[in-house]
Formats: structure tokens, sequence, C-alpha cells
């Protein structure tokens, strides 16, 4: 027979005060998380953003730009006379290596991609933070069940 136990192991204002906890807690570390990305990767620079705009519209263009032989690439350059074409001639291999990149990741960019990640950065660590906080309370709530619980069959062996 299991001993019965009451709801009086619950502390009313400890629950309470430890809720408060988690809420701030999360609000806390996902904003703390949120300006560290901020810090790390800062936004594109205005030329940054406009060659991937460029790309996202071109991109059937330029990947088939970035494919082509040299020589290919010299007449396609004179014939299209936009600057990307021209200055990608006159770069370094590193920097073609970094153009190419570029272009990769920005068939679906937008102007807006960056404060899109901040608030989604921000939501993201603010729900796992905040469940990381409910799922403790709700430790402590079944270890203190479990205590009243050993301490009403003990209670009751005596």
């Amino acid at each position: 027979m299991e001993p019965d136990v009451s709801e009086d192991f619950r502390d009313e204002k400890k629950e309470k005060l430890y809720r408060k906890i988690s809420i701030w807690t999360a609000l806390v570390l996902s904003t703390i998380i949120t300006v560290g990305y901020g810090v790390t990767y800062p936004p594109d620079s205005k030329a940054v953003q406009e060659m991937r705009m460029f790309f996202n519209k071109n991109g059937h263009t330029v990947s088939k730009f970035l494919r082509m032989t040299r020589e290919e690439r010299k007449a396609f350059a004179e014939k299209k006379r936009h600057p990307f074409y021209s200055s990608y001639l006159k770069a370094s291999e590193v920097e073609k290596e970094e153009i190419k990149g570029l272009a990769h990741i920005s068939y679906d960019y937008t102007r807006y991609q960056y404060w899109f990640n901040f608030v989604f950065i921000w939501t993201i660590g603010f729900a796992s933070f905040w469940f990381i906080g409910v799922m403790t309370e709700g430790a402590i709530i079944l270890v203190r069940k479990d205590k009243a619980k050993r301490q009403a069959s003990n209670d009751s062996l005596k």
C-alpha cells in the first residue's frame, strides 16, 4: 500500500521564485547569445550586400560565368559590361574563391536576412533556456514529492 502524500510538499512561494528565475535567466542568456552573435558576425558592408543582391538576381548567369574557362570569362565580361565580371577577372585567387563562396550562399539572400537571424537566434535561445528551466522546476517538484513519500512511508512504519 502506498502512503498518502498530500500536496503540502509544494511550496508556492518557492515555485513562483523558481518560475521568475527561469524566465529571467532565459531572457538574459538569450540576449547575451544574440549580442555575442552580433559582435562575432557584424553585418555585411554595403558593397557586399549589393554584390549578394546581384548574385541573387543573376544567380544562373553568375554560376555559368564561374564555371567558364579563363578565355570564355574574358569574352563574357566584355559582352556583359557589368563591373562584377571585370573585377572578378582582376581579383586574386583567394578573392576569387571568396567570391565563389559568396555567390554560392547568396542565391536566396535578402537584405533582411541578417536581422531575421538575430530574431531567430534570440527566439531559439529563449525557448531552449526557458524549457530547461521549466524541466528543472518539474524535477525539483518530483524530488520533493518523492522525499515526502519516503518521509510518509517512514512515519507509517514507526
